[in-house]
């Protein structure tokens, strides 16, 4: 059995804004075992960065627990770059633009007192498909994929168990984002390495994922693995999300669009958060919201689930 590298439970990250609260991330529960890439899916705002800038200490949980290799690092830092690298979605941007490539994947190494940054930079260099060459050049004399490829050796310096991976490929041209995806499937063949990916893109989720979940505005609706979430999704959100994504066979054409505006986040409904937008409501869904059901390895929170692979592939 693999071991689990990452567990959070009931985690909860809270905004106060003018006219009350948002629960941005509303106690996610969920583990991710060693060699694994856990997607995790939603419409912007729904909460999916927040909960990895909460994994990473880059936001506060007000509730819940985070462990990463059976340590508790709920609010503390120590030690947590060893265990948790972070890709982020722009790397022009999260790369220091006065620092040369050398010194900015030897960061870490030389934080933490490694005897060897250099060599080691090299080592990780070239393991990501970059020249050596390229170490006394500054990002901007790099193409986008180069850049995301620094980013990426950065991430991995210190070989850490976990890393999150937020929209690593939006940023890049369609060849680029493929040639990054087989680099992550390559690297942690190799490492054994867990990724966290939060993406839009199901076209990439449903390429490089083993399992999906799916946000709605800070609560895991539906969670699973990837093949059956696409192919026969058991909640109405995960289905219409599922609808919207460009096809084939939708050359021409927009795809479905789902009815309805997101409820505002500040504002507590009784019920399922989802009821408002969802076409499979009754009186119910307004009344509690569901507990998740277990169904083997999936899991999912809807009083009136999809049921029939006919039906899920209609909006």
């Amino acid at each position: 059995m693999s071991e689990t590298v990452l567990r959070t439970e009931d985690l909860t990250v809270v905004y106060h804004v003018p006219g009350g609260v948002i629960r941005a991330v509303d106690g996610v529960s969920l583990e991710l075992a060693a060699g694994e890439t856990l997607a995790v899916v939603g419409e912007s705002g729904c909460g999916k960065t927040t909960l990895a800038k909460a994994i990473l200490g880059l936001e506060r949980a007000a509730g819940g627990k985070i462990v990463v290799q059976g340590n508790d690092v709920t609010g503390d830092l120590r030690g947590l770059a060893k265990r948790v690298g972070i890709v982020w979605q722009d790397p022009y941007a999260s790369l220091d633009s006065r620092w040369t490539i050398g010194d900015s994947i030897s960061e870490p190494l030389v934080i933490h007192k490694h005897p060897n940054p250099r060599e080691r930079a090299v080592e990780v260099m070239k393991e990501t498909g970059l020249d050596p060459g390229l170490m006394d050049r500054y990002p901007h004399q790099l193409s986008g994929g180069q850049r995301q490829r620094v980013a990426i050796a950065r991430a991995l310096a210190l070989n850490p168990p976990l890393v999150l991976c937020d929209e690593p490929t939006a940023a890049l041209d369609l060849s680029i984002r493929a040639q990054i995806l087989n680099l992550l499937k390559d690297l942690q063949a190799s490492r054994s390495c867990a990724y966290l990916y939060i993406s839009h893109d199901l076209m990439t989720v449903r390429y490089i994922a083993d399992r999906v979940a799916v946000m709605y505005l800070g609560r895991i609706v539906e969670i699973g693995p990837t093949g059956d979430v696409f192919g026969a999704p058991r909640h109405p959100y995960t289905q219409a999300l599922m609808a919207s994504a460009p096809t084939l066979e939708l050359v021409g054409r927009l795809p479905a669009v789902l009815a309805g505006e997101i409820p505002d986040p500040r504002v507590r409904v009784p019920g399922c958060r989802f009821s408002s937008r969802c076409p499979r409501r009754q009186d119910r869904c307004v009344e509690a919201e569901p507990e998740l059901t277990i169904e083997g390895d999936r899991g999912y929170r809807c009083y009136f689930p999809v049921s029939a692979l006919t039906e899920s592939n209609a909006v």
